[in-house]
């Protein structure tokens, strides 16, 4: 049964992870972090108990919550990229990603003492995370990419250590960048006028 929700739960991260990297409707993408963060806590409860891995679930919810009301109380649509190429281009980086994290996992299992499917996942978001953030300058999906990379590394950290108070110094992290991002959505607009 374990085996199964892993596959699921890697191919969650695999259509989420090229859902934020081929959409701009910012709803698709408040969707696809909320499903990252629940898979992010489902592999965090095989290392931590649940009491303490429904932090990251929640912390992730509410940085969601925030981005998209941050969002849709500006009636700001992200800025749509036309040009096809742009995006078949993504789409094969991501893919790219994908299958490096599928190489990479076996030797990196050496260095880190996490499960396969757990290792997997973490690297994707990583990767994804980073190729998200070097492709734009669009402060929505700036953040959307920092938390995907934050949420894989959140997935590693938790097979190595499980302190309260590391699960409590993430989540206020993850906290502040949806603030941050909140805070950048709102001066964009402002900053265009000027």
């Amino acid at each position: 049964m374990v085996d199964l929700m892993d596959t699921i739960a890697i191919g969650i991260v695999v259509l989420t992870s090229i859902s934020l990297v081929w959409t701009e409707k910012w709803r698709i993408n408040v969707a696809a972090i909320a499903l990252q963060y629940l898979v992010v806590f489902w592999f965090v409860s095989q290392s931590w108990p649940i009491g303490l891995a429904s932090i990251k679930l929640i912390a992730g919810w509410v940085a969601g919550a925030v981005l998209g009301d941050a969002v849709s109380a500006l009636n700001q649509q992200m800025v749509v990229n036309r040009v096809i190429s742009a995006r078949v281009f993504r789409a094969f980086a991501a893919i790219f990603i994908i299958l490096l994290a599928f190489s990479a996992a076996p030797g990196a299992g050496a260095w880190i003492p996490v499960s396969t499917p757990a290792l997997i996942s973490g690297l994707i978001l990583i990767g994804m995370g980073i190729l998200q953030l070097g492709m734009t300058t669009n402060p929505m999906r700036v953040i959307v990419g920092l938390l995907t990379a934050l949420s894989g590394f959140e997935i590693l950290y938790a097979a190595v250590v499980s302190s309260v108070l590391v699960a409590g110094l993430l989540a206020l992290v993850t906290l502040g960048l949806s603030l941050t991002g909140a805070y950048w959505l709102s001066l964009t607009p402002h900053e265009e006028q000027l």
